[in-house]
């Protein structure tokens, strides 16, 4: 199947998974697949990806309250008297063969880019606490990069996947809320498996509206 193809018909998401896991050696192989296609500025890839696989779920349901919360707090500074009790479409997070949440990353520097440090002055940012801060956009975007290969490849294998970006972006909120091994900023959260109910499904007729902006909004010719 082509590219656009792949993209534009396989890939919806997913409001409930199946039961069915997916083999452990198709999502290994997409996770290479995604790491050696991807590009990074100065080959640093200053993230991380968690993966959190069926023997998670624990986990993955505070994940769940983490987006909800995120939600409901979003909502209120909307509308003040917001009565809201989340978004629905955040089920896939907590029922999912695999859950993949991304992080930064303090990076090392290869033999390539340790020479440029030691005989040029380069200063490599990926590897300072001090950066992180600063760095975080252009790490964002490499983190959709690497998210929409992974994308590709999954699909590839017939297994559906979901985006979130719906949570605290604060790594001590995760913490106190009992995931102690997040370290370090969450960025992305991509989940997969196989689709038993699509958001394009639920709703009745009034998801049929929910379209992108015409290209003549996005696209501009300079």
């Amino acid at each position: 199947m082509k590219h656009f193809d792949l993209l534009e018909h396989k890939r919806k998401q997913v409001f409930e998974y199946k039961d069915d896991v997916p083999s452990l050696e198709k999502i290994k192989l997409s996770l290479w697949q995604a790491w050696k296609t991807t590009p990074s500025k100065n080959n640093a890839m200053a993230y991380e990806v968690f993966v959190w696989g069926p023997d998670k779920q624990k986990e993955k349901e505070i994940i769940y309250n983490i987006c909800q919360n995120s939600c409901i707090e979003i909502d209120h500074q909307g509308h003040s008297e917001s009565i809201s009790k989340g978004n629905e479409c955040l089920k896939h997070i907590k029922d999912n063969p695999f859950l993949f949440t991304f992080h930064q990353r303090l990076a090392t520097p290869n033999e390539y880019y340790q020479h440029s440090i030691n005989k040029k002055n380069m200063y490599y940012e990926q590897a300072h606490i001090s950066e992180m801060p600063k760095i975080v956009n252009s790490v964002s975007v490499e983190v959709g990069l690497f998210a929409q290969n992974l994308t590709t490849y999954l699909l590839e294998k017939d297994i559906d996947v979901s985006y979130n970006a719906c949570f605290k972006s604060d790594y001590n909120v995760w913490q106190k809320a009992g995931l102690t091994n997040i370290t370090t900023r969450p960025l992305f959260m991509l989940t997969c498996g196989y689709g038993k109910t699509y958001r394009r499904n639920i709703g009745g007729e009034i998801n049929k509206k929910d379209i992108k902006p015409e290209l003549k909004d996005i696209i501009t010719w300079v």
